[in-house]
């Protein structure tokens, strides 16, 4: 065994990759010419400097809890470096030993190659052959063959290592190496986060789409008991929708604030028959006040929701009005935000245009006539102005919120995908 601090050098910076690798598992390349960093570190530590060497780099591969199996793969590791080492050593001495870099190192490097992956190939496929009674031919072509364009990328980058020693001098190979190691190792680490992350979106939309749906349900449970919530809710969604599309919200905003409104009477799901059903001029304190609160019950099932904790507050206040005639906090409408103004607007006019259980529906130009005197008292002027200019671009039946778009099932199947 040839001895040299450099040689200890290259050891000790290659042997912590191979470390590195086998807790992570870092790779380059895509598809077939996929090459794992171990083999190339383990291939380079052999090309310069010898296979006593490259076993010493390949001892963090080797180990497990396992005695038995550290003693097989140790086995295997000596015969397959010894193999290709001797293979190189026919044509070219290690790189370190050698004086540099040659065109019979080229030659070299390639035969011990060759015989490092075939070798492998074959201790594997004898091992399945014993173990499972898999025909050696068939793993090998199964198994070996398509592997063969990430062996050549691996043997061509432990060259190139090899002749960077050579041409550079082995402090600047090592330094090249390890920096592009670590941006290597750092890649990997942004894409397991990045996965990490679209792991933890895909749960939290899983959660969003359940609980919106839940909420939903509730919506429709509260429409069954009183005819009429479910069908208000709906026509809610679609207004506000459009009309936030009007003020060039984002298409995510948008969706939230549909959502939202689909939503935005869940609270009336706890209030009892007696409340719910009664007429709001034949309510004493106590019935107008569980009633008041409605919008804050909403609030606490919604900001429960992955995704819905800001569109919560539009719906604890989409009963507020700008003159603080509303409820359930009595804030002025300069501390609502844009998408509690819609809200408002939006179901003071879906209430207007639809049978409910305690008034009858009001022909849609009554109803514009009617919104348009709620401007700058209960609602915000610039808000019902935009409605306004949606409603003259739609039909007759979207201004009465008598057509398809306005069903609630729909709706109701939709608010998961739209919970964004």
């Amino acid at each position: 065994m040839s001895y040299s601090w450099l040689a200890l050098g290259v050891g000790v910076v290659l042997g912590t990759v191979c470390a590195v690798s086998r807790r992570a598992e870092y790779s380059f390349g895509s598809g077939l010419a996929t090459v794992d960093i171990t083999d190339v570190a383990v291939l380079a530590a052999l090309i310069v400097a010898g296979p006593e060497w490259a076993l010493l780099v390949a001892l963090p591969s080797v180990l497990y809890r396992d005695r038995l199996r550290t003693a097989f793969e140790f086995a295997t590791h000596a015969t397959i470096l010894f193999s290709a080492g001797g293979a190189m050593h026919l044509l070219a001495a290690p790189v370190l030993f050698s004086g540099g870099f040659s065109p019979g190192s080229v030659y070299g490097i390639f035969a011990a190659g060759a015989v490092y992956y075939s070798l492998d190939a074959l201790i594997n496929s004898l091992l399945l052959r014993l173990k499972y009674g898999t025909p050696v031919i068939r793993t090998l072509r199964g198994s070996a063959l398509p592997l063969v364009p990430s062996d050549i990328a691996a043997v061509i980058t432990a060259a190139g290592a090899a002749y960077a020693v050579s041409a550079f001098g082995p402090a600047t190979a090592l330094v090249l190496f390890s920096g592009a190691f670590a941006a290597l190792m750092t890649l990997h680490m942004i894409h397991e986060r990045q996965r990490e992350s679209e792991a933890l979106r895909e749960e939290n939309r899983g959660l969003r789409e359940a609980n919106a749906a839940f909420a939903a349900r509730l919506i429709e449970t509260v429409g069954l008991r009183d005819g009429y919530t479910h069908r208000h809710a709906a026509a809610a969604a679609v207004y506000a929708a459009d009309v936030a599309r009007e003020f060039g919200l984002e298409q995510e905003k948008v969706q939230v604030l549909k959502t939202a409104a689909l939503l935005q009477d869940v609270g009336l799901a706890g209030i009892p028959d007696e409340v719910l059903l009664s007429p709001p001029e034949r309510l004493n304190s106590l019935g107008k006040m569980q009633l008041e609160q409605h919008p804050a019950h909403g609030e606490r099932l919604i900001s429960g929701i992955p995704g819905l904790e800001e569109a919560a507050k539009w719906v604890r206040w989409h009963h507020e009005r700008m003159d603080g005639s509303g409820y359930p906090d009595r804030i002025r409408g300069e501390w609502l935000p844009l998408e509690a103004r819609i809200l408002g607007a939006a179901g003071l006019y879906a209430d207007m245009v639809l049978d409910g259980p305690h008034s009858p529906a009001l022909p849609a130009q009554e109803a514009r006539f009617r919104l348009t005197g709620e401007a700058g008292r209960g609602l915000d002027p610039e808000v019902v102005k935009v409605l306004l200019r949606v409603l003259d671009r739609e039909d007759e039946n979207y201004a009465a919120a008598s057509d398809g778009r306005f069903a609630f099932p729909a709706g109701a199947r939709a608010a998961g995908e739209q919970a964004v």
